[in-house]
């Protein structure tokens, strides 16, 4: 929009990767993908035996805690979905994962946690197990078995994992899947099945420290994987495998801190219901939010790098039919993007805001071609600039001043 010309270069030189090739879950030929089928299927029946035990407590619980923790995963489905924000990862793998945290995970991390607590137990004694082994058995077995679902949705599809935060979104709907799974657990046999139960426990565990939990470690984990894994070429082998130790380690001390008794601020025993909607929020940040932090932090690096790709691969096309002057740094920035949207709905109509969207839309798409291909003249560039070109004659025609009647 508004005249083109050509801008200068971007200043720092970097390589995009090979963005917007589209892999599925179902990858046959691959070994790894029946590795995951088969753990699926295996760990699939234990799963369902578990699900009607609980329903057998408490059948009203059962569904009450479905319907409850239905809505924590949509919306946060949606927020861990949309954080990517230029290339968003193929649903059926973003969904595998996720029933790789749910199915699998939480299933071999119950067989692994009941054999390590009867390690604890026996050498330390009963009390010392009831205090400390859940601290020293489930960050270890649970982090572990978290962590393989992602590395085996990297086996399945080496080209979906580009960077870090592709490392972050298959991290964080593994650990979300465990997490639904496992507040069932809690909330049916912890907390009791009935609904005043129920609801207390969707308070403690999701209201309260649902920003803290499994979503937070395994973002973690699998941003350090992401690193080791995409970084070749980039930095030393050492380094890549010193920041994934590293992230993976953090995930693993976030869990620690939260099972064990240190810095243990929660309310134990009767307590008033004002005291008790102040301090388990409190109590639950002091253990999460510094990991909390780190994960934020992370996060705006990698969505940096991503930018810094972006104009990379757009460079070339500044002044062109595909991208006028100026509308890199609107492209660039979500935000941005937005408030055109916004500016051009107020101004012209819903008509032509949805044509800003799509013109966005396809511009992105064109830097993903842009780093497939490498002639200038390529047909799939040149169909993608023409595409672009018509939906500007559109939107100019959209936005064009009504003719004024006589």
């Amino acid at each position: 929009m508004g005249a083109r010309a050509v801008r200068a270069p971007v200043a720092q030189r970097v390589r995009p990767p090979r963005w917007g090739s589209t892999t599925t879950l179902f990858q046959f030929r691959e070994p790894a993908f029946w590795v995951y089928v088969l753990l699926l299927a295996v760990t699939g029946v234990r799963f369902v035996q578990e699900q009607a035990q609980l329903r057998g407590l408490s059948p009203s619980g059962w569904v009450l805690s479905w319907v409850l923790l239905a809505l924590y995963l949509l919306p946060m489905f949606a927020v861990i979905y949309l954080l990517d924000i230029y290339e968003r990862e193929p649903l059926s793998l973003v969904v595998g994962a996720l029933l790789w945290g749910a199915v699998c995970a939480t299933t071999l991390a119950g067989l692994g946690n009941d054999g390590w607590i009867g390690v604890v137990a026996r050498l330390g004694g009963p009390d010392f197990a009831a205090t400390w082994s859940a601290a020293l058995s489930a960050p270890l077995v649970e982090e572990s078995v978290k962590a393989a679902g992602v590395v085996l949705i990297y086996l399945i599809a080496t080209a979906e994992i580009d960077d870090e935060l592709d490392g972050f979104v298959y991290g964080a709907m593994v650990g979300l899947g465990f997490a639904v799974v496992e507040n069932v657990l809690y909330f049916v046999g912890s907390f009791g099945g009935t609904p005043g139960g129920v609801l207390s426990g969707f308070f403690v565990r999701v209201l309260a420290s649902g920003l803290y939990g499994h979503v937070l470690y395994t973002g973690l984990a699998g941003m350090g994987i992401a690193y080791l894994l995409t970084r070749r070429g980039e930095v030393s082998a050492a380094r890549r495998a010193l920041v994934a130790t590293a992230l993976c380690l953090l995930a693993v001390l976030a869990h620690f801190l939260w099972d064990s008794p240190l810095l243990d601020l929660f309310p134990h025993g009767n307590v008033s219901l004002a005291r008790l909607l102040v301090q388990v929020p409190l109590a639950a940040a002091v253990k999460g939010v510094p990991f909390l932090a780190v994960l934020v932090v992370m996060i705006l690096l990698a969505q940096r790098r991503e930018r810094r790709w972006l104009e990379a691969a757009l460079e070339g096309e500044l002044g062109g039919p595909g991208l006028a002057a100026g509308e890199l740094e609107i492209l660039a920035d979500p935000r941005r993007r937005r408030r055109v949207r916004r500016v051009v709905r107020k101004r012209d109509g819903r008509r032509a805001a949805a044509l800003v969207k799509q013109l966005q839309r396809e511009q992105v798409t064109l830097a993903m071609l842009r780093t497939r291909v490498d002639a200038d003249d390529h047909p799939d560039l040149v169909r993608q600039r023409r595409r672009i070109a018509a939906i500007c004659e559109a939107l100019a025609a959209e936005m064009a001043p009504a003719p004024q009647r006589r």
